[in-house]
């Protein structure tokens, strides 16, 4: 074979490993949330933590970096949620990603009616993660919508 034709090869092997190796991982789906403990009750704010279930649909593993989220119940800012460690996920396989979070009395209570009434909660998180696969770093933007049953909710707390 000739040099010209082997950087050819070369260049076209290159091609199909950039086109498959490093296409966009799926995201993570979530499965729900397990273990909720309220730890602190303030006169404004408590201190919730869980434990939020995902399934990892890729077959590879990553990490989560960070991930910066803003939950809303019934449409009304409920929580701000950081996550600024390291957490590895496995391929194809559920994982947990811990959480603790401030909640907003008043946004709780100015939906307690609502919640009480329905016997659910709309859920909405937005925000982003930071993933990594094989040491590359990419952002993942987070929408969610769903309804959270208080009966399944009060089965969680400790």
């Amino acid at each position: 074979m000739k040099k010209n034709e082997q950087v050819q090869v070369l260049l076209f092997s290159f091609f199909i490993f950039l086109l498959f190796g490093c296409s966009k991982p799926l995201e993570p789906e979530y499965q729900g949330l397990e273990d909720l403990s309220v730890n602190k009750i303030g006169m404004n704010e408590s201190l919730i933590s869980a434990r939020l279930k995902f399934y990892n649909p890729n077959a590879y593993p990553l990490q989560l970096k960070q991930a910066d989220v803003n939950i809303l119940l019934n449409d009304k800012q409920a929580a701000h949620c950081v996550i600024d460690s390291t957490i590895y996920i496995p391929k194809q396989d559920s994982f947990f990603v811990p959480v603790a979070f401030n909640v907003s009395l008043s946004g709780i209570f100015s939906n307690a009616l609502q919640f009480l009434l329905n016997g659910k909660a709309k859920v909405n998180a937005d925000g982003f993660v930071k993933l990594k696969k094989s040491g590359f770093p990419f952002r993942v933007p987070v929408h969610y919508e769903g309804y959270q049953s208080l009966d399944s909710l009060l089965e969680q707390i400790h």
